[in-house]
């Protein structure tokens, strides 16, 4: 029998409580501060701890912060008011495993509670193969960052928001939180908000009864019914209308939303992972997207870099991608020569991640031997222009036939070796002076010429 620990410096919510867990067949002791909690922390055996965020004059996560310290194997649930929503969190940062929000429906608790007490994960997180988290690939510290932010908000239920350029794998992310929590087993509903038609959009989300409109032979279930119990991701939320995103956010707030045609409330326990590659609060002052739901979506906030800032990822998703390609064209590519590489690391992929699976895959198509090497590297992003990343003869036809003139080409090469040389020496100047045959001032003043955007080249 599991037993709970109830901090809440409230006597009415502290005996409601009690009640409640000991009809669930819970063991239940109760405190009212910091010290009363500890004192039962030390004495007797406690497998879950409640605590609010505002035990009176004292702050819950100070003793949030203790119980980790001291018993990290306790997990422990927050409970706030929504206007704390910033504290809590804090609270998820420091070591809570989940939050509930007041004011709350009991039935709400004790499902956090079993859930938690269920499939509470090794405080530890497990080890895993370098450079990947399940099926995303990193070694770059801002990736590392977002994994570990993975381990520790996954196994909650507070809802995130994932920001970042188009292409920089949010959905990808946003199904390794669902893979990672404790809802793992239950349905994950991806939605692209910017991919349905506006006059579908609240039928497809919240489905509708029969007679709803011209058509409605029958009932049938929106998106979100359909991942009850499970994660529903909202990609280009930014796209949806403001009515839908009013009724969005009755279902966030409440879990529970009416169907088209419907009389009853249908209620469903859903958590919300939401992205955008737009500045939602830019909209947000303009009118165009609703700050209630912002911050009701908003829990945790995951900004996912763009590629050109995950330089140390860059020929690790290339190999993956390289041996995915390989397999499925029926080719057998030991890797990539240096120069391909080299230019590997020094374009900017506008496009990101996904610009570089298209990029490798057109290379495996085009190569003949068996390396890739640099002539099947074609690149359409913006960043270089019209300019395939190839070598040797091939530029001289570029340049020949119109397609680059003789100044684009020259700064391309020299902005490639400067970052290859760098790249080679761990970012040493120096020795990367050396490399080219520049002394260490040349070195910098050619390399300031591309830091500081002097060049025509956008880098």
């Amino acid at each position: 029998m599991s037993r709970i620990l109830v901090v809440d410096d409230d006597l009415s919510l502290r005996e409601v409580l009690e009640i409640a867990l000991i009809k669930q067949g819970y063991q239940v002791r109760t405190a009212s501060d910091s010290a009363a909690a500890w004192s039962v922390l030390t004495e007797d055996q406690v497998d879950l701890v409640l605590l609010d965020l505002r035990l009176g004059q004292e702050n819950g996560l100070d003793l949030l912060g203790k119980i980790r310290g001291m018993c990290p194997d306790i997990p422990v649930l927050m409970i706030t008011a929504f206007a704390d929503s910033k504290s809590a969190v804090q609270a998820m940062k420091l070591g809570a495993r989940d939050y509930i929000s007041k004011p709350f429906e009991l039935k709400e608790l004790l499902q956090a509670v079993d859930r938690t007490l269920k499939h509470s994960p090794d405080p530890t997180p497990p080890e895993r193969k370098e450079g990947r988290h399940g099926r995303i690939l990193g070694r770059s510290r801002s990736m590392l960052r977002v994994f570990d932010l993975i381990d520790r908000i996954a196994p909650t239920r507070i809802n995130v928001l994932l920001t970042g350029e188009s292409g920089t794998g949010k959905e990808l992310v946003a199904r390794e939180f669902h893979a990672a929590g404790i809802r793992a087993d239950q349905p994950f509903v991806a939605i692209n908000c910017g991919g349905l038609p506006e006059n579908l959009v609240e039928s497809e989300l919240f489905g509708f009864r029969k007679g709803a409109f011209t058509g409605a032979d029958r009932n049938k279930k929106g998106l979100l019914e359909v991942a009850r119990g499970g994660t529903v991701f909202l990609d280009e939320v930014a796209e949806l209308a403001p009515a839908t995103q009013v009724k969005l956010l009755r279902c966030v707030q409440e879990r529970q939303f009416i169907p088209l045609g419907g009389d009853r409330e249908v209620e469903v326990d859903i958590r919300f992972l939401a992205a955008t590659n737009r500045p939602l609060e830019s909209d947000i002052r303009e009118g165009l997207f609703r700050e209630d739901l912002f911050y009701r979506l908003s829990g945790v906030i995951v900004d996912l870099p763009p590629l050109r800032d995950r330089q140390d990822d860059i020929l690790l998703l290339a190999g993956h991608f390289l041996d995915r390609a390989g397999r499925e064209q029926g080719k057998q590519l030991s890797g990539f020569t240096p120069e391909a590489e080299s230019l590997l690391l020094a374009y900017e992929y506008p496009g990101n991640v996904r610009e570089l699976e298209n990029i490798i895959d057109r290379a495996v198509a085009l190569e003949s031997g068996t390396r890739v090497h640099s002539g099947s590297l074609i690149m359409y992003g913006t960043d270089f222009g019209r300019m395939p990343a190839c070598s040797g003869g091939a530029h001289i036809e570029a340049v020949l036939g119109g397609e680059l003139t003789l100044d684009e080409y020259v700064r391309h090469q020299e902005r490639t070796i400067l970052r290859a040389a760098l790249e080679r020496t761990n970012g040493h100047k120096g020795n990367a002076a050396a490399l080219v045959g520049l002394n260490f001032r040349q070195f910098r003043y050619r390399l300031s010429k591309i830091e500081d955007g002097t060049t025509d080249d956008t880098l």
